[in-house]
Parts: structure tokens; C-alpha cells; sequence
């Protein structure tokens, strides 16, 4: 995958009588609600049952949400104990401890902890996929850049053995959590690529990246890369007038997953914007550096491909990824020109920082002319309107299929990666009008900006039904989730898209 992230390598279930703790860099944790007192354990020592006690009755130790302490044990098999608190039990959910998890990452790494035990054998059904997922998600660090050797693991837990009761169906959890940790290991993919310096992180390096993953021994995945000159030939004017500025050759990344067994075909489809300078509508010198994340919905396709290839779900699965960058210079695209997309449509390109609309509007029409996909989703980072309205909290989805929409905000939230459906009426299409052209690609200022982008793209997707994920708000900067570092990006989408992909194959 181009990548040595931190993440678990090895998950082992076992019932309380099996535990054999190794001596060296191990912890055990133990999950606490607020004020649930005394502990809840079958492998915690006496000793140390005692003195996390007395930390409670004085309320040193009170299970509030997103607290932990930390007990040294020396002389024990284990280093430490970790007292993980989950806060409220009626407001406990797997969010919740995807957070919890996120927080006590901070202790695991300080202690150098390699292996971790979680003892939840007395406690009634809490979600381990999202203890899983917390971990691998919260322990990721990018070091790519930095002098120190990148590859040292020290303070990276590795190991994980998850201790369950005497009832559990032990094979089905060991599955279950398997395949959390490699979905999260795919999340933390798209994190790498997104956090990569755009110097570094080319249209030619995505391109690359998904010819090396299709390549890979075990992958189940083709790959083809339409150049400048094919897509000339096939009328992609809208993504090559955006790529005209820069000196970064523009890539359509087509990846395809097939089973033979499979009855659908689902395609996304991933804005690869690797630096967006804005073009001649030139952007604000201010966070402009921040700019290289506006490939996050391309990572996020790319590495929901690596996912489902590992995972081998009975549906087709499309991954096209438009990649460029949107620069100024001698032949850049300039406000007023008009193009003509692949469909047909012509477009008065009235600001050439509006840019991601029209690599998408090529994509999509392409996609679907090629494909003819059962559903069509698009990631992008797209507007600032959709942080206005949403903050970093929730992505914007609109579409013109309830049933599409409906199972990607499903999955959202179950993943945590939540969705907000904004609507698409009508009205907000004719706003989209153009004077000079079937279209322009900005609407009225300051108006609807989210929404008046997807009524854009949605004179690309005919009558297939479509939804559309407006990311630039959760994609990076988001400061409420402990097991998302705020400076990296999130790998939003690659959690929801293999949910949703895994659903609908299970459903038919």
C-alpha cells in the first residue's frame, strides 16, 4: 500500500481461563461506566483490584466519558493496568468508544505499550470493532518527512487480545474484528496519501499507486489510466480545461473490483485535486498550504478499492478517480471560457476556483456511459459552504435516489463518519442555468453553495441513481474526535463506502 502505518497486526479472543499474559510492553485495560463501581474484571490481579478501588472511592478513578487512568504494576506479567472510562451506560454507544479509545491512545503510546488486553468479559455486547478501529485510527502517525526513522514501532500497539465470556462465539468476533482492523488500516491509507506534500503526491503518484495496489499479488482489482491525449479523444474538456494551468500531466484512474458471483455494480467516484492554488480565481495566500487535502475523496476511493479487494464482497465495484491540479499560468483556463463536457453540455466556467465540479462532471458522465453502474456515488472536497452549514462534524449528502442516500447515511452512522442530506429541488438546478451556456459552474453568490454544486453534477448522472458526499468539512481539521488527529486528514469515506458496499452485496 505504499505505507508502514501503525496499526494492530495480530487479534487473538480467548475466554478468561485462557488468558496467558506476556511479560514486556503489555497492558491491560478495563472498561468502567460513570460511577459503575466495583470493577468489572476476571483476570484483574487482587492486589491491583484493591488500589483502582481505593482510586475510586476517593474519585480519582470515575468512568466519565473519555477519562482513563493509568496503574503501573510492577512485578506483574502485565506492565499496567489502564481503567478506560466509558461514560454514561444509557448514552454509550460505538462512537462513543471510538473516542474513549481515541484518549487512552495518549497513555498506550507513553508506556511503549506493544500489547494490549481488553477484558470485557463481564460486560454485556460492547461493539470490539469499534475498540478496533479506535486503536488502529488513533495510534496512526504520518513521519514520512521527518529525520528520525519512520519505521521505529516503539510506543505502536500490535498485538491485541480481546478477552470475552464464557459464552462469546469467539471465531465470529475474531472475523468481525479482523475485518475492522483492516478497513481501519485502509482508512489510514487514504489519511497517508491526503497528508503526502503535494510536490510529492501527484496526478502521476495516484496514478502510480493504484497500478502498484492492481498489481499486487492477491489483489482482485484491474486498473486502466486514460492519459491527456485519450481523454482529448473522448471530449473531457471540463477536467482538461481545469488541468490546462499546471505541469502535472491530468490521470482518469479507472479501478475495477469484480466477483463472479455478484448481481450489482456500485461505482464511485473520487475528486483527485492534488493542489488546488484556486487557478486565476486565485485563493487566499492564508491556508492555501491546505490544499494538497483536496484529494481526499480520490484517496477515499482509492483505498475503499484496497478494502473490498481484501474482503471480497459478492458486488462490482468501480473506482474513478479524476486527477489534476488547478493551477495559474500562461495556458490556464481563465473566468468566461466556455467548454464542452463529455456529455455535451457546455459550461461557462465563471470561476476557475469552482474547479472540482468539472473534473466530476466528465467523470461522472464516463462512469456511467461505460459502466452503466446499478448506483453512482461521488467524495469530494467541494465547497466551503458545506463547513458553513455543517462544520467539521458531518459531511453534506444530497442525491436524486432515497434508497442510495438513505444506506450511505445508514452506514454513516455506524462508522461514525456522519452524513446530513440537504435537499435538491428543482429550483437550485435553474440557478445552474448559464447565459452563454448550457450551464455555468458557480450559482448566485453566496447562495446554496453546496447544494447548487450537486444540482451541477446532477445534469451528469441522467436518470442513475446518484448521490453526492460533500466532505470539505470532515476530509481534515476535524477537532472532536480524539481518535482523528486534527493536523491529519481523517480518511473520511473509506469506512462508510465499505459498509455500504458490504451491505449491499449482502443484500442483493
Amino acid at each position: 500500500m505504499m505505507l508502514k502505518p501503525d496499526m494492530i497486526t495480530k487479534i487473538n479472543v480467548v475466554k478468561p481461563g485462557e488468558v496467558v499474559f506476556e511479560e514486556g510492553e503489555s497492558c491491560l485495560v478495563v472498561p468502567c461506566y460513570y460511577k459503575d463501581f466495583p470493577l468489572e474484571s476476571a483476570v484483574l490481579g487482587e492486589e491491583d483490584e484493591v488500589a483502582l478501588q481505593a482510586l475510586a472511592d476517593r474519585e480519582i478513578i470515575t468512568g466519565k466519558v473519555k477519562s482513563y487512568y493509568y496503574l503501573p504494576t510492577p512485578g506483574r506479567a502485565y506492565k499496567g493496568v489502564l481503567v478506560l472510562g466509558l461514560g454514561a451506560s444509557y448514552e454509550f454507544n460505538a462512537e462513543t468508544l471510538r473516542r474513549c479509545v481515541g484518549v487512552a491512545t495518549a497513555a498506550l503510546k507513553r508506556n511503549r505499550v506493544q500489547h494490549v488486553y481488553f477484558d470485557v468479559s463481564r460486560f454485556e455486547a460492547l461493539p470490539l470493532e469499534a475498540f478496533v478501529e479506535g486503536l488502529n485510527l488513533g495510534q496512526y502517525r504520518f513521519d514520512t518527512y521527518r529525520q528520525f526513522d519512520a519505521d521505529n514501532t516503539t510506543g505502536s500497539v500490535r498485538e491485541l487480545t480481546l478477552i470475552v465470556d464464557e459464552d462469546a462465539d469467539t471465531e465470529r468476533i475474531g472475523r468481525a474484528c479482523q475485518q475492522s482492523a483492516l478497513i481501519s488500516l485502509a482508512a489510514n491509507g487514504a489519511r497517508h496519501f491526503a497528508n503526502t506534500a503535494a510536490n510529492d503526491m501527484t496526478p502521476e503518484t495516484l496514478a502510480l499507486a493504484a497500478r502498484e495496489f492492481a498489481a499486487m499479488e492477491g489483489s482482485q482489482c484491474t486498473c486502466t489510466v486514460l492519459e491527456r491525449d485519450q481523454m482529448a479523444e473522448l471530449g473531457m474538456n471540463a477536467l482538461l480545461g481545469v488541468a490546462k494551468g499546471g505541469e502535472e500531466a491530468p490521470k482518469l484512474i479507472l479501478l475495477e473490483y469484480r466477483h463472479p458471483d455478484a448481481s450489482r455494480t456500485a461505482a464511485l467516484v473520487g475528486k483527485g485535486v492534488t493542489f488546488d492554488s484556486g487557478g486565476i480565481s486565485l485563493k487566499p495566500a492564508g491556508k492555501m498550504h491546505e490544499m494538497k487535502f483536496d484529494m481526499c475523496g480520490a484517496a477515499a476511493v482509492l483505498c475503499t478499492l484496497m478494502a473490498v479487494s481484501h474482503l471480497k464482497p459478492a458486488i462490482n465495484v468501480i473506482g474513478v478517480i479524476p486527477a489534476v491540479t488547478n493551477m495559474p499560468g500562461g495556458r490556464a483556463q481563465t473566468p468566461g471560457d466556455i467548454v464542452r463536457a463529455y456529455n455535451g453540455k457546455t459550461i461557462e466556467v465563471l470561476n476557475t476556483d469552482a474547479e472540482g465540479r468539472l473534473i466530476l462532471a466528465d467523470a461522472l458522465a464516463y462512469t456511467i456511459d461505460k459502466y452503466d453502474p446499478d448506483c453512482i456515488v461521488d467524495i469530494a472536497t467541494l465547497t466551503g459552504a458545506a463547513v458553513v452549514a455543517l462544520g467539521h462534524v458531518a459531511a453534506a449528502v444530497l442525491g436524486n435516489d432515497d434508497t442510495v442516500v438513505n444506506g450511505l447515511i445508514a452506514s454513516g452512522e455506524a462508522t461514525g463518519e456522519r452524513l446530513w442530506r440537504l435537499p435538491l429541488w428543482r429550483d437550485y438546478e435553474k440557478q445552474m442555468e448559464g447565459s452563454f451556456a448550457d450551464l455555468s459552474n458557480i450559482g448566485p453568490d453566496r447562495e446554496a453553495g453546496s447544494i447548487t454544486a450537486a444540482a451541477f453534477l446532477k445534469a451528469f448522472v441522467g436518470s442513475t441513481p446518484w448521490a453526492h458526499l460533500d466532505i470539505a468539512g470532515t476530509a481534515y481539521g476535524v477537532k472532536n474526535k480524539p481518535y482523528l488527529e486534527s493536523k491529519y486528514a481523517t480518511g473520511f469515506g473509506v469506512r462508510l463506502f465499505t459498509r455500504w458496499l458490504l451491505e449491499q452485496a449482502e443484500n442483493g
